[in-house]
């Protein structure tokens, strides 16, 4: 075993400091506590839970109402100290007395979640910190509903979603993963019965519903106008599906296709119905005409996965030749670029360089893929969107790019 050096003993580490003796250590914490009022506090509420739940729990509260009143602004010098402390906040609930007392400590998540509507107008969370540490916090509900989901633990969540719905949708997803179906159900029930009037209230409900399986609760949130729209439609489809209820899925989809244009999320719910209803031809053609209007390489995988050997080949250079020759070029080579199709790619840009119309950005991204194994057509594309820039003046990316250009050697 290696000897330590001076330097690593030197080093505040808990090991280090173990050696300088409980006594030793106790005296410089105590002294160190009297100039940091956040480390006197936790050093408390340690102490309180040395003695029991009760007593963890009546410094929490106590904590808890003096951030629920307090109304000063959180400067930028304070502000990693204090998010500092609303982390350790958080980690002395969920985790020191839900050791000790599960029930008291998710009574205690509620008051801690509804200081977020609060905190909104105190802080300003630029690095996003604050909202970290609510999205750990709702992670630690999910965690403790999955250990404590009653119909006390329940009933909490309820009037706390119900204060700050907003919040809460996005929350909910962390919240609702580790939770078991009877205590998901129960919830359910509950924000159904409960029914607050405010725009996020049906994105919690379809979220609760999702997550215990409901698909009727699910369709229950729309209006029966708004579920026969293309978009509300594929999501309502998607979920008759998962449930085996295939046929219903057909109907609505079909009834949802004469009130307006279909889009890709329609199309895709569809291709997936004709899948399940024994159709696959069907849907095989389904899929090409969604690439051929769309480009979707997602359409383009899907439909060559399910071609045998060699017939998967001839489709996929059938569809390089249609984006090839798509009227819209960028879409056509960005489909290329994504398959990857490179050298492919490298043909239509020299064969349609007139045409090109590419962002900078994106020009310099396909440029350096494509400079390694064809570098005319990295130069060509570069110059291009250069001579683009120029045109509308923006003479600083037309440098760019043309100096860009310049260090690819073309034979």
């Amino acid at each position: 075993m290696k000897t330590p050096t001076v330097a690593s003993l030197k080093k505040v580490t808990p090991e280090n400091l173990a050696r300088l003796g409980a006594e030793r250590l106790a005296a410089i914490v105590a002294e160190a506590a009297e100039t940091r009022p956040d480390l006197k506090r936790r050093l408390r509420m340690e102490l309180a839970a040395e003695q029991g739940a009760d007593h963890l729990a009546l410094e929490l509260d106590k904590r808890l109402t003096t951030l629920e009143g307090s109304r000063s602004k959180v400067s930028w010098r304070k502000r990693p100290a204090f998010v500092s402390d609303l982390e350790i906040l958080r980690a002395l609930i969920a985790d020191r007395l839900a050791e000790l007392d599960p029930v008291a400590a998710l009574a205690r998540m509620w008051p801690f979640m509804d200081l977020a509507r609060r905190l909104g107008s105190r802080v300003k969370d630029k690095d996003g910190g604050v909202a970290a540490t609510f999205d750990r916090a709702a992670e630690d509900i999910g965690r403790l509903l999955g250990q404590r989901g009653d119909a006390r633990a329940i009933d909490g969540l309820v009037e706390a979603i119900a204060r700050n719905p907003t919040a809460w949708a996005d929350w909910l997803p962390a919240a609702l993963a580790p939770a078991p179906k009877p205590a998901l159900e129960m919830l359910l029930a509950r924000l159904r019965d409960r029914q607050v009037n405010s725009p996020g209230w049906a994105a919690i409900l379809r979220q609760v519903a999702d997550a215990s399986g409901d698909v009727d609760a699910f369709l229950g949130t729309f209006t029966a106008q708004a579920v026969r729209t293309p978009v509300i439609a594929a999501e309502a489809a998607q979920r008759l599906l998962g449930a085996g209820r295939v046929a219903e899925a057909g109907r609505l989809l079909e009834a949802s296709a004469k009130l307006g244009a279909s889009d890709v999320a329609w199309e895709g719910a569809w291709i997936d119905y004709l899948e399940a209803a024994g159709q696959p031809d069907t849907a095989q053609a389904a899929r090409w005409a969604s690439f051929e209007r769309t480009l979707s390489a997602e359409r383009a995988r899907a439909f060559t996965r399910r071609l045998p050997d060699f017939e998967d080949v001839e489709a996929e250079n059938r569809a390089f030749d249609h984006a090839a020759r798509h009227p819209d070029t960028q879409l056509g080579l960005q489909f290329l670029m994504e398959w990857p199709a490179f050298p492919e790619a490298a043909t239509m840009i020299e064969a349609r360089a007139d045409d090109l119309q590419i962002p900078a950005e994106q020009a310099e991204l396909w440029a350096g893929k494509l400079r390694a194994r064809q570098p005319r057509a990295a130069h060509t594309l570069l110059r291009k969107t250069a001579a683009a820039a120029f045109r509308r003046r923006d003479f600083a990316t037309c440098d760019r790019l043309t100096e860009e250009a310049d260090t690819i050697e073309v034979d």
